[in-house]
């Protein structure tokens, strides 16, 4: 191998590594209300992508709202998936506005939002009015070994029915 095709892998190689090193450097933690607003985001651009699996990234393992867990929402956005094959929709988030916890858990807040599915004609297919949820801070895995801090729904005091949930 000549001297040049030697430095050229070896600037590959250093080039590589620090790659490496940037992606799995720590990040500096956002405010949990900001990072509040990006886990609603992601869970708003996965139900716009028709991303159940991804939108269920929004819910806790501890998710209980009324008759509702985490198992049964599943079941009920899959179907809701499955019957709606075709329709065109928007999904809308308001910005959302958080507050601390009663009990003042500096892991938990009370959030205000609103979501929204709208179909062709911006009719409003699903929801549109004020939810109010009850979000934890727990860790998610990022890069196969470090975790980060990851904001999710534990619980939706008004939560509007499901589609193919009983009204």
């Amino acid at each position: 191998m000549s001297k040049v095709s030697k430095i050229v892998v070896a600037l590959c190689l250093l080039l590589l590594v620090a790659a490496g090193i940037w992606s799995l450097a720590p990040r500096p933690a956002a405010t949990p209300e900001l990072q509040i607003a990006e886990s609603l985001q992601e869970a708003a651009d996965a139900a716009q992508a028709g991303h159940v699996s991804a939108m269920m990234d929004l819910i806790s393992e501890d998710f209980k709202s009324g008759m509702l867990n985490k198992a049964r929402m599943r079941l009920l956005l899959n179907n809701a998936k499955s019957s709606g094959r075709g329709v065109k929709y928007d999904v809308k988030i308001t910005p959302p506005k958080v507050l601390e916890s009663a009990d003042k858990d500096p892991k938990q807040r009370v959030v205000f939002t609103s979501a929204s599915v709208l179909g062709d004609g911006s009719e409003t297919l699903w929801g549109g009015n004020q939810l109010t949820l009850v979000m934890r801070q727990e860790s998610r895995r990022r890069n196969l070994f470090f975790t980060e801090p990851h904001w999710r729904v534990i619980s939706i005091a008004n939560m509007p029915p499901l589609p193919g949930e009983a009204e």
